[in-house]
């Protein structure tokens, strides 16, 4: 019965919070004074000083909530906090951790990462030398502009600047690793209704539609155990493990579909982008340019093959 009425009561605050704030506050506070460690009022609480403009005392909710469990509203409003106090690389690691915690809410935290990617672009206030703000604002203008990888070489370098923007700047690097992985290729599957399949089925909702790549890789690694040779699935892998950052066994996946056919497209654009993220110019250029025989291929790949020429070419006149 306690439970029925604090759940009872905790939905009529939630639901005063943007009309009757004040009214909201009460509510929270009378659960707290019967459940003094009650998550959802102390987070409910937060989110109504914060409406009030009260963002010290809603930090106060945040941090106790916190204390109890770590969970994604809080560190979401937290982040929202540091962001109001101009402490921007704080901000940054508490929407980080809000991603990691709660993988659903990536799409609203990257609306509020871009939220502080903006007020850098538009102003001076940072927490970083003057030299590397420089440098990201300029990576958030290429970034606008469509050049990602000049974007990525801003960023990398502002962190050699500054080592305290690392944090800001990775996040930075993740967005735009986010962009160019909507870009790999995969082949349109074509399931039956075996064990296997039904795997791979669900290891493809994991990975597009629950977007949890954790959960994606066990069951690639299910799928592999049962066929080692499994060229989709090695495929999936190596676009998962780029996802992670892990860009060497990412190619390493890439070869191994290309040894069991070395005209597998999918897998050797999917290598000739690793290769160029981790700045592997002449190799990334070499898979490029075979890809090109590819008739069907020419209109997604001509961008990078002449995006790397032109790279190259400025790399040899200014080493001229």
């Amino acid at each position: 019965m306690l439970d029925e009425y604090l759940d009872k009561k905790l939905n009529d605050a939630f639901e005063l919070i943007q009309n009757d704030t004040d009214k909201a506050i009460i509510i929270f506070n009378e659960i707290l004074e019967i459940e003094p460690e009650n998550v959802d009022a102390l987070n409910g609480k937060g989110s109504a000083l914060i409406k009030l403009n009260k963002f010290n005392e809603a930090e106060i909710y945040f941090d106790k909530s916190l204390t109890i469990e770590e969970n994604s509203t809080a560190l979401i409003n937290k982040g929202i906090i540091l962001k109001n106090k101009k402490e921007y690389k704080k901000a940054m690691e508490y929407y980080n951790k809000a991603v990691h915690t709660n993988i659903k809410m990536k799409s609203i935290i990257d609306i509020l990462k871009n939220e502080i990617c903006e007020i850098l672009n538009d102003n001076e206030d940072s927490e970083f030398t003057c030299e590397a703000n420089a440098i990201i604002k300029k990576g958030i203008e290429y970034k606008n502009e469509g050049k990602l990888w000049d974007a990525l070489d801003c960023y990398s370098e502002s962190i050699s600047k500054d080592p305290i923007c690392e944090d800001f700047a990775l996040s930075l690097i993740n967005e735009i690793n986010m962009i160019l992985q909507k870009e790999f290729l995969f082949k349109a599957p074509k399931f039956k209704n075996t064990k296997i399949d039904n795997l791979k089925l669900q290891s493809l909702r994991a990975l597009l539609i629950e977007e949890n790549p954790k959960k994606a890789l066990k069951l690639t690694e299910i799928i592999l155990e049962h066929d080692k040779k499994d060229i989709d699935t090695l495929n999936q892998k190596g676009y998962i493990l780029f996802g992670f950052d892990e860009y060497d066994e990412a190619i390493r996946y890439f070869d191994r579909c290309l040894k069991i056919n070395s005209r597998y497209h999918y897998a050797l654009f999917n290598k000739a982008l690793t290769l160029r993220r981790v700045n592997r110019l002449e190799s990334a250029l070499e898979c490029f340019d075979e890809l090109l025989k590819i008739r069907k291929c020419e209109a997604k790949v001509k961008p990078y093959q002449l995006e790397i020429l032109d790279k190259l070419h400025t790399r040899k006149l200014n080493s001229d």
